[in-house]
């Protein structure tokens, strides 16, 4: 078997981590560290896959990748990469997904409770040399409220199975998971976004951003939520229309909110939310711990190696492009973390 060549594109290192697959089969991985357009398009015409950290895939250099089967991003997002181009080019693409499930449905789980508790507002009233047990009411009560997720891939199902643990009734909407799968997760299943808005006591959002996503949480959905309703988002800061969510804030349509996630990251200091006592923030490192992040770079690795090697990805996120390419093995499960 010819040894197989692999490039990864990165601003972050995680050279040593993604070369374990690689070096396992006996591959060779090519490093480029903060390059231009031009040269990813220059370097992809020599490899058999492509592995980024944090570089967006373009229709330019998918165009250039004759001998390049693939295109491997780190991370659960795709939002970069031109899905379209891929499809055109056939080029498979693939995600790093589930190696900060635990990260981030802790961190929209840490949220909720945060949330909850009203805890932005009484932890600035301590700090401040304010000792009160005013503003307690109305103070949250978890078991039987209602959590509402839209979106139940790897980090919906966990957030799900956490908040049950709090005595939360779960009541999920995802159009591409089936009613039976809803079942056997444990939740109930909401037939459109807004059923799942009007039961929510605490509504959280853990989807792709994509034409379907942009602002799917909007000012319909913030007049029809109860007025004691908290959104959370780890996902993606333009899956809601942020003006709308300062809007039904100030307005009193729903309580508070905990974010991970902005329109605009960084976000401006000047930022309504981040005056709000009623909203909690964080910036956008919800996926991050030290073993997240090694099991995530070694994955990257391992998803090149398997397209490289004719095999799908774990992590496929554009299927049609199976109608574009010859068939290929079924992805076999195997790690070096």
């Amino acid at each position: 078997m010819a040894q197989i060549k692999g490039l990864f594109v990165t601003a972050r290192g995680g050279v040593e981590e993604v070369k374990q697959a690689f070096d396992a089969v006996g591959g060779e991985l090519i490093v480029l560290e903060n390059p231009d357009e031009g040269q990813i398009i220059e370097a992809v015409k020599d490899v058999d896959v492509a592995m980024t950290f944090g570089s967006a895939g373009t229709r330019s250099i998918f165009e250039s990748m004759d001998r390049c089967q693939g295109w491997v991003g780190f991370g659960h997002g795709f939002d970069g990469a031109d899905l379209d181009a891929a499809v055109d080019n056939g080029i498979i693409l693939a995600n790093t997904a589930s190696f900060g499930t635990d990260e981030v449905s802790n961190q929209a789980i840490m949220h909720l409770l945060i949330c909850s508790r009203k805890f932005v507002l009484h932890d600035k009233l301590v700090k401040n040399g304010t000792w009160t047990r005013e503003h307690l009411a109305p103070m949250g009560h978890l078991p039987f409220q209602t959590l509402g997720i839209i979106g139940t891939g790897n980090i919906g199902r966990a957030v799900g199975r956490k908040a049950k643990a709090f005595g939360l009734r779960v009541v999920a909407y995802d159009p591409y998971v089936s009613s039976w799968d809803t079942k056997e997760m444990g939740f109930e299943r909401a037939a459109s976004i807004n059923e799942v808005c009007e039961q929510a006591d605490y509504l959280t959002l853990h989807t792709m951003l994509n034409e379907d996503t942009f602002q799917m949480i909007g000012d319909p959905q913030f007049k029809i939520m109860k007025p004691t309703a908290y959104l959370i988002n780890v996902s993606r800061g333009k899956c809601v229309d942020e003006a709308a969510l300062i809007r039904a804030l100030n307005d009193g349509e729903i309580a508070g909110a905990g974010l991970d996630t902005f329109e605009q990251e960084p976000t401006p200091a000047d930022n309504p939310l981040l005056k709000m006592d009623n909203v909690s923030v964080t910036s956008h490192y919800a996926s991050y711990s030290e073993v997240a992040f090694t099991r995530g770079l070694t994955q990257l690795g391992e998803e090149g190696v398997r397209i490289a090697l004719g095999q799908w990805p774990m992590s496929l996120i554009n299927p049609t492009v199976q109608a574009t390419i010859p068939p290929r093995d079924p992805a076999r499960a195997w790690g070096t973390f």
